[in-house]
């Protein structure tokens, strides 16, 4: 009987070890870019596998924040970008609030030739302070910048004053390596097409949601941005339409700090023909989604939908 009772034991312990492996061999591997917000700065990894690959920015920098991520053209580097983007863009943005249109369009009209180059590739949309933000991509070997140009005060977040230094442009380098993560699963589908962004399968539920992105049609609104989605909370005292408008940068208010409303999260543009996928964490409640387009709730890009 004591035998039988030691062999019964170790072979207990032998399956559980069997399991135990199996499960760790079967744990789904992850490609994250981890980044968080360090004053007008984002700070974490400078490289990450290519494949399908997830952003995530835990931003407890105290305002609202995004994450677009572009991939730079052949030639083209961060410097560059800070240089004859950000720096022509702040100064436009100055003119206009100086109300001098005139020479904020001569600015804007000097941008360089490779600016049509960038890729735009999504990235975690808008989330407010104390939110961790999250969207995963399939992502080329290359070079990329994470940028974020929320404006507070008439200054983007992309800009610092002092030559050769970075605001929230943040250089990353996707490496040749796969980094083995599988395509995410979803339980919300989004389709974003010229007629504005619809719920296409799925609900949104309490607490963790996956939500894939299919970017049907994409166009350019400004020469710049084009269709993408942001989550945010609608409470008793939010103003849905200011809430709306908000996320166009355009306008000399759009996207100035504080937010009129509690972002979640999102993703941003990304060329037509692809998916991506975000990752909110709601409570029960009322939200909307908006984009970062012109008259967004007038031209279909703002949806709202219910938590229960």
């Amino acid at each position: 009987m004591k035998n039988i009772l030691i062999t019964a034991a170790l072979s207990a312990a032998l399956l559980g070890c069997s399991q135990a492996e199996t499960a760790q061999d079967e744990a789904p591997a992850e490609n994250v870019l981890e980044l968080g917000v360090d004053g007008m700065t984002f700070v974490g990894d400078d490289t990450v596998n290519s494949g399908w690959t997830t952003v995530r920015i835990d931003n407890d920098g105290g305002m609202t924040h995004f994450g677009l991520v572009y991939r730079l053209p052949e030639g083209v580097d961060a410097e560059m970008v800070d240089e004859e983007v950000v720096r022509r863009i702040q100064a436009s943005l100055t003119a206009r609030i100086a109300g001098d249109d005139e020479e904020a369009d001569f600015l804007l009209a000097g941008m360089p030739a490779w600016v049509g180059d960038l890729v735009w590739m999504g990235g975690p949309g808008m989330i407010s302070n104390g939110v961790v933000g999250e969207a995963t991509m399939f992502l080329a070997p290359g070079n990329y910048i994470v940028e974020c140009y929320v404006k507070s005060n008439g200054v983007q977040h992309n800009y610092n004053p002092t030559p050769g230094e970075f605001g929230m442009v943040h250089p990353f380098t996707v490496l040749p390596e796969d980094g083995g993560m599988a395509e995410p699963e979803a339980n919300v589908t989004l389709e974003l097409t010229n007629a504005g962004i619809q719920i296409a399968e799925g609900a949104f539920r309490p607490g963790v949601n996956s939500v894939r992105t299919r970017f049907v049609e994409q166009t350019l609104y400004n020469n710049f941005v084009g269709h993408d989605a942001h989550v945010l909370r609608i409470d008793d005292e939010t103003d849905v339409a200011a809430a709306a408008r908000w996320a166009d940068f355009f306008p000399v208010d759009g996207q100035q700090t504080p937010a009129p409303a509690h972002f979640v999260g999102g993703i941003h543009d990304m060329p037509g023909g692809s998916t991506g996928y975000f990752r909110l964490d709601l409570e029960t409640g009322e939200y909307g989604i908006t984009a970062e387009i012109p008259e967004a709730e007038a031209n279909g890009f703002f949806t709202r939908f219910t938590v229960e």
